[in-house]
């Protein structure tokens, strides 16, 4: 296994350094498995009774942000995987986030079972970016969107990361008093 450097931020979308700047460390694999203790900690704290709770009207409650963070994974993960393998599929039609978060399903679900789901997720994620070569880390499509396996993969930990920053900054101040 080799190790995963930092991604070079021409190799992604304009949006994507600010999630590459949350991330530290040099080796997406260290990177992925610190952070997944992270969010386990996160997860861990937080009651039974909050699962449900959200901040404000019209904002996510603590089970779909998880869930989301799974979902978003999935599509990086799989996006890396076609860029990693050179196939070329249209990944850009719509925001798979918003999407994806139209029916999370959270009524039949906790947060432990979607805590093992994302963990599940994860696992994944780390044995994909593990198998990859560096000429699939960097294998960029000519005349696309700038995106490489290497940077997919640092936008899973960077994506989880904010999220994650948010639930502590937004929802535990709130939860003190729920």
């Amino acid at each position: 296994m080799i190790k995963i450097g930092r991604p070079n931020v021409h190799d992604a979308p304009s949006w994507y350094p600010y999630f590459f700047n949350l991330t530290t460390g040099n080796d997406l694999i260290e990177a992925l498995r610190e952070n997944q203790q992270h969010m386990l900690d996160l997860i861990n704290a937080i009651p039974v009774s909050a699962e449900d709770y959200k901040y404000a009207e019209n904002k996510w409650t603590i089970k779909q942000v998880f869930i989301h963070i799974a979902d978003e994974e999935r599509y990086y993960a799989y996006k890396a995987f076609c860029y990693a393998r050179q196939v070329d599929v249209d990944l850009e039609a719509s925001s798979p986030g918003e999407d994806y978060a139209k029916d999370f399903n959270t009524a039949n679900r906790t947060l432990k079972d979607i805590c093992a789901e994302l963990l599940t997720v994860r696992e994944a994620t780390i044995s994909l970016f593990s198998s990859m070569t560096g000429e699939m880390l960097d294998f960029k499509f000519p005349d696309k969107t700038a995106y490489t396996a290497r940077s997919l993969g640092w936008m899973a930990v960077g994506h989880s990361l904010h999220h994650c920053n948010q639930v502590r900054e937004k929802y535990f101040p709130q939860l003190l008093n729920y």
